[in-house]
Formats: C-alpha cells, sequence, structure tokens
C-alpha cells in the first residue's frame, strides 16, 4: 500500500455519524457562539467515494448545511488529502484516528486555519485556530463529538473556559510524526513539554486544551498544540509545526500515561 492510500484509508475509519456540540472562542477565552452539530460520512461500498455533510443545529430552530464530495482518484495526493472547499488545505491521519486539516502555507494578507482532531473509542473532538489576515488570533473552535447520540454519557454541555488545568505528575508517551509527503515516523519515547514561550493557553472543558502564539508571520517557525486530558492517567496531544516559510512541515501524535515511578 502505498502512502496516499494509506492516508485514504485512514481517513475512512471517520465513516460515522458525529454528533457535535460546536464552540466558538475570543482571543480572548470568552464564548462566541455554540451550537450543535452532526458531521456525516457517506461512502460507496468500496469506500473509494466519500460525502461528507456538515448539519448545523441552532438555538432558534434554524438549520444550516454544507456537503463536500472526496474521491480518492482525485482528492487523494501524495501531500495530503485535498479539502473540496479550500484548495490549500490538505488532510493527515494516523491509523487511531487523530489527524488534522491543515493550511499547506500562511499566505501574506489571507486568514489562516488548522483544524486539529482527536478520537478514543466512541468520541471525538477536535479544535479549529484560525487567524485573521495580520496573523493575529481570531478565534478557537473546539467540536466535542460522540458516534452515539447527544446528549453524550461522555461530553458535559459546560461552554466556559478554566482559567488552568492541572498537568502536574511524570507523564511518560510514545510519539510519532507525519510528514508532507505522507510518512509516518516509527514511534519514539517522549515525555509531556506543554510550555512555548510567547504562546497563549486556552483550558477548554472536558480536559480539552490548546497552545497556539497571539499571533503568526513569515520569517519565524510556529507550532500550535492541543491535548486531551481523556481521564486521569491518560492524555493525548497533536503538533502541528511550520517552518520560518510558513510552511506546514509536520503534525506530531504524543500519546501519554502517568508514570507512577
Amino acid at each position: 500500500m502505498d502512502v496516499k492510500e494509506r492516508n485514504w484509508n485512514y481517513f475512512t475509519n471517520h465513516l460515522l455519524n458525529w454528533h457535535g456540540i460546536w464552540t466558538r472562542y475570543t482571543p480572548e477565552g470568552d464564548v462566541k457562539e455554540s451550537f450543535q452539530s452532526l458531521r456525516s460520512f457517506k461512502s460507496n461500498p468500496d469506500k473509494t467515494e466519500i460525502v461528507h455533510t456538515n448539519t448545523y443545529i441552532y438555538a432558534n430552530g434554524e438549520n444550516k448545511q454544507e456537503s463536500w464530495e472526496f474521491n480518492f482518484l482525485s482528492n487523494s495526493l501524495y501531500n495530503g488529502l485535498f479539502h473540496p472547499s479550500r484548495e490549500t488545505m490538505r488532510g493527515y491521519f494516523f491509523a487511531s484516528g487523530h489527524a488534522s486539516w491543515a493550511a499547506v502555507k500562511l499566505q501574506p494578507s489571507s486568514y489562516f486555519g488548522i483544524e486539529l482532531f482527536f478520537r478514543y473509542e466512541d468520541l471525538r473532538h477536535s479544535v479549529g485556530i484560525v487567524y485573521d489576515e495580520k496573523g493575529n488570533l481570531f478565534h478557537i473552535a473546539n467540536i466535542r463529538e460522540d458516534s452515539n447520540e447527544l446528549p453524550s454519557k461522555y461530553w458535559s454541555d459546560e461552554l466556559n473556559q478554566l482559567p488552568e488545568r492541572d498537568f502536574s505528575g511524570n507523564w511518560q508517551g510514545i510519539s510519532m510524526t507525519i510528514t508532507p509527503n505522507l510518512k509516518i515516523s516509527e514511534p519514539i519515547v517522549t515525555q509531556f513539554n506543554w510550555h512555548r514561550e510567547g504562546h497563549k493557553y486556552y483550558y477548554l472543558p472536558d480536559g480539552v486544551s490548546v497552545n497556539c502564539p497571539s499571533s503568526i508571520s513569515i520569517g519565524a517557525p510556529f507550532s500550535i498544540i492541543a491535548n486531551w486530558l481523556i481521564n486521569n492517567y491518560e492524555m493525548h496531544q497533536l503538533i502541528a509545526n511550520y517552518d520560518e516559510m510558513g510552511v506546514f512541515s509536520s503534525l506530531t501524535l504524543e500519546t501519554f500515561l502517568l508514570s507512577n515511578v
């Protein structure tokens, strides 16, 4: 199996109906808006064609829907999965369901966005980080999803952020990295590292945290980080890295367990 076929196959792991709560936050951490969502994936029998439909359900009773079609032959490329809505965005997928839709390059005077996906059994969540045309943080979105139902037995209905989150302890883990050519590294041992100089920290409900620069620009490399404290002893983290030219360079998945040693 070549790398683009593998990337596509990992994408098909998401072929479910994902019932979610979609919340957007200001750069100051305040709730901007929140609504229910359904992200639905349907495929043909051999899983070479996929229709992805988003339904947004607002409190006033209004519904909005948008849909995209993916085809293995036309959308599965050697530098990532091509998203029909954005020519400059690619999808990178791990076998575990962790993934990212990432802008391939920071463009001057243009909005920049990336979405990081976490998967754990029947649960999924993603965080979207968007910067405006001047490179300043515009908003953060969090989508908590359950493939069974809403309300979820796991996710709460809390929207407000926390002032901090306790990451104390000895978090030991395994790290794997996917590069723009879709090569995935062999797992290596790693240790949890959260703090980054010049970054802002957002502690969202249900163990979700985001760590990102308040502004980005061409000429300086940057990283965008999110993690999910699944329970008291297990945590997953994704790190998207961009080089000094603003070009996507890697996506790293880290899975941690709290060590008692």
